[in-house]
Parts: structure tokens; C-alpha cells; sequence
């Protein structure tokens, strides 16, 4: 779990904020409000190898980090925060960046989906970070909150502006509803920014940049780090190696440097699940999907064929209009009836208000004869419910290869049993449960499926 913790302690260095110009600057509120428009993304580079900088002098300077390396990269996007699983933790944030990544677990590739909240109330406060992921069927969590929040940026910031920031690092792993590991760390910062000047990054763009310097004092030590921030959100962050480096010239860091770009938004919706199920109120196959927000979407076309990685054709008249641009999350759903028999790969060709063409990754359905999805399963298996998030009901779809005994019920992230959706003998097939979270708070819990000494559990997300 501490990668997952160092992983998660990068993203709260992220920076990110607006506009261009050559010389003094000012970075205000309004600037980080553009920065974090809902769909914009920030390419975040760590260099592992790099071991001395530049960092340039107080007052006028100048900067060239473009030997910096990128030995490993995340993408955090900016996504609406009543999407997002912890809001109940948050809920003083008024935005959200998102990131995925692999945390390996005695050996075990573990796919992580975390997300940084950030409230712009005059400053830009760090409220902290929450990530989720699962070690086979047993799902596993991260929560480091700032308590108070932490003060991340003063606005406006200008050359001689200076902040401090008090506060208790609070961080809690869970694996299977269970802790594994609580700390508790106190910080005592002080930031001054004391220099400024045009900062060239990697790829050779110039931004006009201003250094601020940190020191933060735990129990464990004093650091000191720079953050070379641009208003066009181009950074670059580093820790000296010891405090006594010098406040010019080169200096020796520790243990990576850090820098990020914004980016152009690489896709126009926010995919949050696509299903083809057999659709039982009819013939042949029943696709549902959401989106969690979307940018010049113009619709969905549904395309069918007999291959995941080709062959795809245009269902007949199958055309879904989008919602053009929207923060809203959306459910969609279409019945293909006229599907034929035999086993099928389902897909989205989206299209933008431009004309320009994104495809979803495909589903895959079986439609015996007839015309009628097949209704008995080949395996065990535990759909996603849908929708996702939801408020106040959802649906939860699984399957069963042949009659046994089941138990489907709904956990709290402590581990603690909120519902009992499903307990007893059920012949094989498909089954759909209605889950009603009326009497439960807003927040991420887990539904988990047992039969025949098999186990699955996925993730559910209730908003109010």
C-alpha cells in the first residue's frame, strides 16, 4: 500500500492554473477556475533519474527544464465531483481530477482509479485523495484527507506573496472493508513565491512562470521544495536533497522531479460503463451505457460484429442522439432485436457536432436462435449495476451456469452489510435485482455475489 500512498502523495503536488504573458504575472482564482474546466486534462510526467536542477535566482530569472525525462506519466482529468466515489469524504470540493494507474501487490498487478479534490473558494484549498481498486474479488480503498485543508495556493499569487498552511495528513487503507493501515502526519508549511520569469519545458514550449518556495515541516524532518508554476498550468516541482541547498544556481534533489502540461482533451465523453445484455422484456439484445459528461457530443451510431478487433457494421436505424455538451451525467440504452443468432461483439461509434469519430471498447452478447439473447449463461458472472452512480435505485444483473445457491448482498465501506439482495437456490439464467438505497447515506459502497464457492464484487456509487 505505500506505492499507493506515494502515487496518491504525486498527485496532491499536481499544479495547474492560466493565461500567458512575458515578464511579471499574476495568477488569480479566476485563472485556476479556467484551468479546471470540466474535460481538461493534465499530462503529469515524473523523471526518476535526474538528480541536480537549475532552479534559477530569486527575483527576475529564467528557467530550462527541457532535459527534463518522462520516466513514467499519468493523466489526471478533470471530472465533475457529484460523479466522483467520494463525495461524502469531500464534500466541501468543488473540483475533482481523476487518474488511473496500476499498483502491483506481492506481484499482482492491481488496476487503481483515484481521484484528487480541490476547493476554489478564494485560495485553493487541498482537501485530499481517494482511490479504489481490488485484490482478486476483494476490493481495496485509500483515503488521505487534510484536516483542516490544505491552504495549496494563495490568490492571487504574485512576485513577494507569501502563505502559510497548518494541517494533519490523515491516511486509512482498507482491503476487504478492513484497515491494514492508518497514520496520521502533521505538516507546518510556509511558501514565499521569489522569482520570476519565462520557464522552457520539455517538448520546448515557454511559459511565463513563477518559482515558489516551500518548506514544510513533519515530525519526520524539514523539506525543501520548489514549484515552478506558469499560468498556462505548465509546472515543474522538486525537493531539494537537504536544507541546506542553496536558494540559486544548480542544487542537488530528491527523489524525482515532477512536471506537467495541460492537454487538450482527448476525448469528448466521459465513458462511464457500456453493457450488451439479453434483453428480457424482448427479443435479441439490450446495450446500456452512461456518460458521466459530454463535450459537442452529437449521438451514438451501434455497430455489431462477429470480431472484438474488427468487422464492425452499423446497426440499421440504430442512431441515439447525444446531449451536446453537458456535466450531467446521461443514461442511454437501445434494444437491437433484429440481432441474429450466434455471438456477437457490440461497439459506439461516437460522433462529435465536428463530424469527428471516437468508437468505444466492444461487449460481447450470445443470441441463440430465434432471435432471443441466450438465457442460459456459460459462466458465473456479476454484472455492473446500472446506472452508475444512481439515486435512488439501480439494477444489478448476474448470471448463473446452472442452479446453486446464491447470496448477493450490499456492503458499506467499512466491511458492514447494509442489504441483502438475493439468498437462496436459483435455477441458472440470468437475474436482475433492484436495489434501493433509499435509507442509505450518499457514498461509495460494494455488491458481492456468492455461489457454488465463487466470488465476485464490484463497486456502486449512490448520490443524492
Amino acid at each position: 500500500m505505500k506505492t499507493l500512498a506515494t502515487s496518491l502523495v504525486f498527485m496532491c503536488a499536481l499544479t495547474l492554473l492560466a493565461a500567458t504573458a512575458f515578464g511579471q504575472i499574476t495568477i488569480t482564482s479566476s485563472d485556476v477556475n479556467a484551468q479546471l474546466a470540466v474535460g481538461d486534462s493534465l499530462a503529469y510526467k515524473i523523471d526518476k533519474v535526474t538528480s541536480t536542477l537549475a532552479i534559477g535566482v530569486p527575483g527576475q530569472t529564467s528557467w530550462d527544464f527541457s532535459s527534463l525525462r518522462s520516466d513514467s506519466s499519468l493523466t489526471l482529468q478533470s471530472v465533475v465531483v457529484s460523479g466522483t466515489p467520494f463525495t461524502a469524504q469531500f464534500s466541501g470540493a468543488t473540483n475533482a481530477f481523476q487518474t488511473s494507474f496500476t499498483y502491483v501487490y506481492s506481484g499482482i498487478p492491481i488496476p487503481v482509479t483515484a481521484y484528487v479534490y480541490f476547493q476554489l473558494s478564494g485560495n485553493l484549498l487541498n482537501l485530499g485523495e481517494g482511490a479504489n481498486g481490488s485484490l482478486g474479488p476483494f476490493p481495496g480503498s485509500a483515503l488521505i484527507s487534510n484536516t483542516p485543508a490544505d491552504v495549496f495556493y494563495s490568490l492571487p499569487m504574485t512576485l513577494g506573496t507569501t502563505w502559510t498552511s497548518t494541517y494533519v495528513n490523515n491516511s486509512v487503507f482498507s482491503l476487504n472493508g478492513s484497515v491494514v493501515q492508518q497514520t496520521s502526519v502533521s505538516h507546518s508549511t510556509s511558501y514565499v513565491v521569489d522569482a520570476y520569469g519565462p520557464m522552457t519545458i520539455p517538448g520546448g514550449s515557454v511559459h511565463d512562470a513563477l518559482r515558489i518556495k516551500k518548506n514544510d515541516t513533519t515530525a519526520k524532518g524539514i523539506y525543501v521544495g520548489y514549484i515552478f508554476l506558469a499560468k498556462d498550468g505548465a509546472s515543474v516541482q522538486v525537493t531539494a536533497a537537504n536544507t541546506s541547498q542553496p536558494e540559486s544556481g544548480t542544487i542537488q534533489i530528491e527523489p524525482s522531479a515532477n512536471w506537467n502540461r495541460q492537454v487538450v482533451p482527448s476525448l469528448p465523453i466521459q465513458l462511464i460503463s457500456f453493457n450488451a445484455l439479453p434483453n428480457t422484456s424482448g427479443a435479441g439484445v439490450l446495450l446500456r451505457w452512461s456518460t458521466l459528461s459530454e463535450v459537442n457530443n452529437y449521438g451514438f451510431e451501434i455497430q455489431r460484429g462477429a470480431q472484438s478487433g474488427g468487422d464492425f457494421v452499423t446497426v440499421s436505424g440504430a442512431f441515439i442522439p447525444g446531449h451536446g455538451t453537458t456535466t450531467v451525467p446521461q443514461d442511454y440504452s437501445y434494444a437491437d432485436v433484429g440481432a441474429p443468432s450466434g455471438t456477437w461483439y457490440y461497439r459506439l461509434k461516437q460522433i462529435d457536432l465536428d463530424g469527428a469519430i471516437h468508437y468505444s471498447d466492444p461487449a460481447k452478447v450470445g443470441v441463440r436462435a430465434g432471435g432471443t439473447a441466450l438465457d442460459v449463461p456459460a459462466v458465473f458472472s456479476l454484472g455492473q449495476n446500472f446506472p452508475n452512480p444512481f439515486n435512488p435505485e439501480t439494477t444489478i444483473r448476474y448470471s448463473l451456469p446452472s442452479r446453486s445457491h446464491v447470496e448477493l448482498a450490499v456492503y458499506n465501506v467499512l466491511g458492514e452489510r447494509v442489504a441483502v439482495l438475493a439468498e437462496g437456490e436459483q435455477e441458472g439464467g440470468f437475474h436482475d435485482v433492484r436495489f434501493d438505497g433509499t435509507s442509505l447515506a450518499s457514498g461509495v459502497y460494494f455488491y458481492r455475489l456468492r455461489s457454488a464457492g465463487l466470488v465476485q464484487t464490484k463497486r456502486l456509487s449512490l448520490l443524492r
